[in-house]
């Protein structure tokens, strides 16, 4: 979550900054608005390329690549001279932070304690929201010391600190089909996994065919003798089992990893979740990213612009923690997917198609409106989140969902402010905002109704503390040779 949050600062760093940027850079309004999106074109273009870099390498390494990047990236861009420079620092922090955000969700699937994973997923959707409120905020104030740049490297900073702590209490990355002694490690969504709250005293999945009554601690690499009777270690890591030593290893391993991936983009779930994301994130991204902006142009000065901004980022996070509360009650995607686009529509409406100056407190009205756009616009990135799991089709990749899901996800956050800013330019105002928030609003709708999820595999019944349940492989059928309930 803290990776998640210091990546998403990379991101709100600029909003404030845009327009320190257009004057010391001579920055177009239309340059700004791609430079707010630029950041979300490595993700645009490589989502799935990243989902098989964590199947092969693994998450953790992974998302602690990422933060090194985005390190990288804004030390860089404290040092740019001109629009290209900057932009191509921009890029380099892109790549950082979709490696963050891809494999952010599988490791909180993979460490979350039992009964917690739809509260863990509700406060990762909320990342954007904490990182937009930080980032709003403390850059009002701090850029009225100090300058531009000065603000670019301590973000740089800023973004190593969660980087031991990701090193010493995530757990180790599983290792995919590298063969020691004819056993290997099989990825975790190539097992069936019994319910998280089935008696036992290891916190975390079980995979089936596995005791329940396995004592915590065992070390990950211990001899293990045959299927079914594999010692568990912390939270996260991997039991070991027998495959044919031909899947061991190698091109073999990457070979797997792309068919997994395949059928997970063959697969219309994880295309129709993206798109919802889509269209959620292309005008939320172009509202808030320029909401500094658009109060500046309507004469407001000092620190308010960061300030009110931020308070709307908040919303959002509010909003999608929210949610997770909510669905823990079950409600079903659908129920929380149609009302906040239904809501995101009329609260845009109309806080820019009004000329809020000509009405008595018209500002306040106006932020008000924004809040609760922001605020109900939470339960989306909320629900789709939790869904990861449900989504991916059965012998697919949850890494490869969550990367086709961010891949379109930020195509839509690199379009939104571009779009928002032509628009501006095109009309001379702010006020034709609210056809692109309702036109994407009524797209969401439409998708979220033909929506469907998926369970990925069986759950079993719970056995007695000691035995064994019946191995499934990924498809759901029985694993003859295994030990039996």
């Amino acid at each position: 979550m803290s990776a998640g949050v210091a990546a998403g600062l990379q991101v709100w760093k600029l909003p404030p900054a845009v327009p320190f940027l257009r004057q010391d850079l001579s920055l177009t309004l239309v340059q700004a608005g791609t430079l707010l999106g630029i950041i979300q074109l490595a993700g645009m273009l490589g989502g799935l390329a990243i989902s098989l870099l964590a199947e092969l390498i693994g998450e953790r390494r992974c998302l602690s690549g990422g933060l090194a990047l985005l390190f990288l990236g804004s030390a860089g861009g404290g040092f740019a001279w001109s629009a290209g420079s900057l932009l191509a620092s921009r890029a380099v922090e892109g790549a950082g932070f979709i490696l963050v955000v891809v494999t952010g969700p599988g490791l909180i699937r993979r460490s979350t304690p039992p009964g917690r994973l739809t509260t863990a997923m509700g406060f990762w959707g909320a990342y954007q929201g904490i990182s937009t409120f930080a980032g709003l905020i403390t850059g009002a104030f701090v850029l009225q010391v100090v300058p531009w740049r000065v603000w670019w490297w301590a973000m740089a900073l800023l973004v190593l600190v969660p980087l031991p702590w990701v090193l010493a209490r995530v757990p180790r990355d599983e290792l995919a089909y590298v063969a020691r002694d004819g056993l290997a490690y099989v990825p975790r969504d190539e097992l069936a996994y019994v319910a998280r709250d089935v008696p036992g005293r290891v916190p975390h999945d079980i995979p089936v065919g596995v005791p329940r009554d396995i004592p915590v601690g065992v070390p990950r690499d211990v001899p293990v003798g045959v299927p079914g009777d594999v010692p568990v270690g912390v939270p996260g890591d991997v039991p070991v089992a027998r495959v044919p030593r031909e899947n061991a290893g190698g091109g073999r391993g990457a070979a797997s990893a792309l068919a997994r991936i395949g059928r997970t983009v063959r697969a219309p779930a994880p295309w129709a979740a993206g798109l919802v994301f889509a269209c959620y994130t292309l005008p939320w991204m172009a509202v808030v990213g320029f909401l500094p902006t658009i109060y500046r142009d309507g004469g407001m000065a000092g620190v308010w612009p960061g300030v009110l901004s931020a308070v709307v980022g908040a919303a959002n996070a509010i909003g999608s923690i929210t949610t997770a509360a909510l669905m823990k009650r079950g409600l079903p995607a659908r129920a929380l997917l149609v009302p906040a686009f239904v809501l995101m529509a009329t609260t845009s409406l109309p806080a820019f198609a009004v000329d809020w100056h000509t009405l008595p407190a018209g500002t306040t009205w106006q932020f008000l409106c924004v809040v609760a756009f922001s605020l109900t616009g939470g339960a989306i990135p909320a629900t789709l989140l939790r869904m990861i799991g449900e989504l991916t089709p059965t012998g697919g990749s949850a890494p490869a969902t969550m990367g086709l899901i961010q891949q379109l996800f930020n195509t839509g956050s690199f379009v939104g402010p571009a779009l928002a800013a032509w628009l501006a330019t095109r009309t001379g105002g702010w006020h034709s905002t609210w056809w692109m928030t309702c036109a994407c609003a009524a797209v969401g709708i439409a998708l979220s109704l033909r929506l469907r999820s998926r369970a990925t595999a069986p759950v079993a019944a719970p056995a007695p503390v000691g035995d064994r349940t019946t191995a499934l492989t990924a498809d759901g059928t029985t694993d003859s040779g295994a030990p039996q309930a």
